[in-house]
C-alpha cells in the first residue's frame, strides 16, 4: 500500500513541469542566535492555533473576514495575524515562499499546499496541519474545516495538488515572527532547475 506522501510525490513526478525557482517575495523568519527546531515549531502551532480558531466559519467566495471567508481570504488573515502579509489570491499566493518538494517527512505544518480546481491550476490554497490534514476555506462543505487526505474525501486534493510553498522558514538573525523582504535583494539563483519533484 502506497504512503499519502508517495501517493503526493507520484503524483507530482506526473503532473509538475519544472520552471526556473521563483524568489521568495514574502517569508516570516522565526527565532534567535541559538534557534532550534523547538521555536520553528512553536511558531507553526501558534500559526495553526490561529487557522483552528475559525473552524466552522461559513464560506463565501471573496471573504476574508471572520464573518465568511474564501479559501486565499482565509490562509491570508491566519497568516496576517503573525506578521506575514500574503497576496489576495491562491495563485498570487502559489507564487510566494519556497517550493517544497513533496517527499517523505517534507512537509511542514504551515506549508501552503495549491490545488488544481476548473478555475485554474492553483485555485484552491490550503494549509498543512500536519498528520495528513489539512485545514481550509472549502466551498464545497460551505465552511472553514480539516481534511484528512488519507479519506476518500482527501484523494480529490491528492489527484489535484499542483504545488507546495513554505512561507516560514528559520533563520538566526531574528527574534521574532517577521516580514522578510531582504530575500528580494538578493540577486537571482544561477543554480538551475532542481529534480523533478519539485514543486514550483
Amino acid at each position: 500500500m502506497l504512503s499519502i506522501t508517495s501517493v503526493i510525490s507520484v503524483n507530482l513526478i506526473a503532473t509538475v513541469a519544472v520552471g526556473p525557482t521563483d524568489s521568495a517575495r514574502v517569508v516570516a523568519a522565526v527565532s534567535r542566535a541559538n534557534a532550534s527546531t523547538g521555536s520553528a515549531i512553536a511558531v507553526e502551532r501558534r500559526v495553526l492555533g490561529t487557522a483552528r480558531r475559525y473552524l466552522g466559519t461559513r464560506y463565501r467566495m471573496g471573504g476574508t473576514r471572520p464573518t465568511a471567508f474564501d479559501c486565499s481570504g482565509f490562509v491570508r488573515y491566519v497568516f496576517a495575524k503573525h506578521g506575514v502579509e500574503l497576496p489576495r489570491t491562491a495563485r498570487e499566493q502559489s507564487a510566494v515562499g519556497r517550493s517544497v518538494a513533496v517527499g517523505a517527512d517534507s512537509l511542514r505544518v504551515g506549508d501552503l499546499l495549491f490545488f488544481r480546481t476548473p478555475r485554474g491550476r492553483a485555485s484552491h490554497v490550503a494549509i498543512y496541519a500536519g498528520n495528513g490534514r489539512i485545514i481550509h476555506a472549502s466551498s464545497g462543505s460551505r465552511r472553514v474545516r480539516y481534511d484528512d487526505l488519507a479519506s476518500a474525501r482527501g484523494r480529490w486534493f491528492i489527484e489535484r495538488l499542483t504545488a507546495v510553498r513554505r512561507v516560514l522558514l528559520l533563520t538566526s538573525d531574528r527574534s521574532d515572527i517577521t516580514l522578510l523582504s531582504e530575500l528580494d535583494k538578493r540577486p537571482a539563483s544561477s543554480t538551475p532547475p532542481g529534480h523533478a519533484a519539485t514543486v514550483q
